[in-house]
This record gives structure tokens, sequence and C-alpha cells, in this order.
């Protein structure tokens, strides 16, 4: 099986070097057909660093992840093909379990999890998410009101497979303005389709951090989008959105509460704090945002 390799980077050169040489490792010379990488103007080596490694470079026809993602795969010409972010060190094991996964032809895309390389607090406790909450079908009882988060956890467009005909039939990724939510979209219009998205937990990716500042920065940011996220999948699917108001003002207040006991089950004092502020600046970018 021949793949194409797409990523969408812009000022990665920090992290690109250690990214595209684990990729060569991971996923060698005679498993790939295209290595193509889509640049959002970079002004830092990115682009140099790229085809050094053998990439190909072309540049974003607009601006953002969505535009970046659709330009990708103008280019790609091979039955599959896979994306990857300019942050993510892939786990060695990826080849060898995620094209298993493809066998089935109402199988779309199918992706690893990935997990935060610092602080030590935020990589336990997103490993406590997804061994709690993995698959809608898998929730305990209790957590059953939590069904649609399940629903879109663990997919994302940095260490996933795809079947290009497929993704085109569907229209291609998302077309949003927003740089944030293009793989929720996503997740929707695939199972709207009657398709499916599988995610193998086994294959556990490393998000390259450079601390607790950068993640929640990252949670402020992307919860600044939520309503216009909320919007785009009511409007495009007829769904619910994973979470709602409610939901995100709910979770902050008993963030102390569940930061503690997470804290306790994992063996990580840190998320004691680390889950509360997580949660405090999920609120904050959700409070800054603008009904549509």
């Amino acid at each position: 099986m021949l793949i194409d390799l797409v990523m969408w980077t812009k000022n990665g050169a920090s992290t690109l070097p250690l990214v595209l040489k684990r990729i060569g490792q991971v996923i060698p010379d005679d498993s790939v057909a295209k290595r193509i990488i889509v640049d959002d103007q970079s002004i830092d080596d990115t682009r140099e660093i790229a085809r050094s490694f053998g990439w190909e470079v072309v540049f974003n026809e607009g601006r953002g992840i969505s535009s970046g993602s659709n330009t990708a795969l103008k280019h790609v010409s091979s039955e599959y093909f896979a994306s990857f972010e300019q942050d993510l060190l892939l786990d060695p094991a990826w080849l060898e379990n995620i094209p298993k996964k493809m066998t089935d032809p109402k199988v779309a895309v199918v992706s690893g999890i990935r997990f935060a390389d610092r602080p030590q607090g935020v990589r336990k406790l997103q490993q406590y998410v997804a061994k709690k909450y993995k698959g809608e079908k898998e929730l305990a009882p209790w957590l059953k009101s939590r069904q649609m988060s399940a629903f879109t956890l663990g997919k994302t467009l940095d260490n996933t497979m795809y079947r290009t005909q497929i993704i085109r039939e569907i229209g291609g990724f998302p077309k949003t303005r927003l740089n944030a939510g293009v793989d929720t979209l996503l997740a929707y219009a695939i199972d709207a389709a009657g398709y499916q998205w599988m995610v193998d937990y086994n294959v556990q990716s490393t998000h390259v951090r450079t601390g607790l500042m950068q993640e929640l920065n990252h949670q402020q940011w992307y919860a600044s989008m939520l309503y216009e996220i909320w919007s785009q999948i009511e409007s495009k699917s007829n769904q619910p959105p994973p979470v709602t108001r409610s939901d995100v003002i709910y979770r902050f207040v008993i963030g102390p509460f569940t930061g503690l006991f997470m804290a306790i089950k994992m063996k990580e004092p840190s998320i004691a704090y680390i889950h509360p502020l997580i949660r405090l600046y999920y609120l904050r970018g959700f409070l800054k945002a603008s009904k549509p």
C-alpha cells in the first residue's frame, strides 16, 4: 500500500526537523508515493527544512488549516493519504497498526491519539481522559451524558490516515474561516455521510509542547471560537454540538473536585491544579466568544 503524506505548516522550524525525521523512520520510502507540505506564509526556515527532508513544498491557497488541508488534497493522487501536524512526533507503531483498520470500505478515516510531552500533569490528564472516554460505545452509564464529547475524542488531523475517494466524495475538508474545529466538523461530516472515523488508542503519538502556558493558551484560543464551531455543526449536520454552554460552566465549577479526583487516580498531584486551570482558561475563552 502506497500512501501520500501531507502536512500544513506555519513557522514550524523549531519542531520540524525532529518531526520529519521521525516520520521518515516510521514510514519508509517504499510505503510513500508523495510527501507534500502546504506552507502558510512562514517567515522562518520551514520551507528549506521541508525540502532538505525530501518534501515537496506548495503554498496554501488561502490561510489557515481549512484552506491548507484542501490545498493538500488537490495534490493527493494515491488511494490513501495521511496528514501530520508540524509539532507531532509520530508513534513508531503508526504504520504497523493504522492501515490495518482501513480494510473495511465504510471506514473513511483512522487516527492514532496524541499526548503532550510536557508538563507531566497535562500528559497524565490526557491519558486519563483517553482511558475513561475512549469510544462513545464504551462509556460507563454515569458518563452517557457526555456521549457527544466522547464522539469527537481522538479525532484529530495530526496522525491520521484517510481514504482519498471518500474525502473527495464529501466535498473535501470542512471549509471554514476558523483555524480551529476543522477536525470536529470533519468528524460530523464523515458520520453524516454514513462512514466511520476510527481511533486506535494503542497508537500514541507525542504532541511537542513548551509547557503549561502553551496548553492553557491553546484551550482559551479554542474556546473563543466555540459558538461559531457549534453553529457550523448544527447547520451542516443537523446534530447538537458535543458540549453546550451549560456544560462549559458546569465543568468549570466542578473543576477543583474532578482535578483532585484525577490526581489521585493517576497518582500525579499536579493534576489537582492543572485541571482547574485548564477549565478556567477554557471558560475565559468561551466568555470572550461572541455568538455568530
